[in-house]
């Protein structure tokens, strides 16, 4: 038995993989798949559709939404004067914006008239998310801690996130 093991095991190691006619077949296959395969290019035109609105004033209100504006309020002692600014806004628009506050009187009034005033500015324009605080140099400190905090949020409502506090410049 050991004479046909011994034999058995040359002719395994003398059996070697003739290679070549597959490879002969692929050299031929390949460039035939390539020559069958269909190849196209896409091309995209952009466009856009007409969208239909019911009146005029919807599709305004949508341009409004995605205008930006800064709110400028100044701190003075009489007075806080709110403006605004905007590069998509016209002046009109920007008129219909600003407004003056009397601070003679009652300051919880005046401050109470300036949420009012932020409120309405981010009821039409919801993009806009800065306001700039200018205190004149006698303003004290609790009334800008109080604009600040208006300006951010009222009755639980944000308003605008970003508060930057500035000095009046010129």
């Amino acid at each position: 038995m050991s004479i046909l093991r011994k034999k058995r095991r040359a002719d395994a190691e003398e059996t070697d993989l003739d290679m070549v006619p597959i490879m002969n077949m692929f050299l031929v296959l390949i460039p035939f798949l390539l020559m069958s395969a269909g190849f196209f290019q896409l091309k995209a035109i952009n466009t856009s559709v007409p969208v239909l609105s019911e009146n005029e004033q919807s599709a305004e209100t949508e341009i409004k939404k995605n205008i930006k504006l800064t709110v400028v309020v100044e701190i003075a002692a009489q007075q806080i004067e709110v403006t605004v600014l905007s590069e998509g806004l016209d002046e009109e628009g920007i008129k219909g914006l600003e407004k003056k506050i009397d601070r003679s009187g009652n300051d919880e009034q005046a401050m109470r008239t300036l949420a009012d005033c932020l409120e309405k500015i981010k009821a039409g324009f919801p993009a806009s998310d800065t306001v700039i605080i200018i205190p004149e140099e006698n303003v004290v400190y609790d009334t800008i801690i109080q604009t600040m905090d208006i300006a951010r949020y009222d009755h639980e409502n944000p308003l605008f996130p970003k508060v930057v506090l500035s000095g009046k410049v010129g």
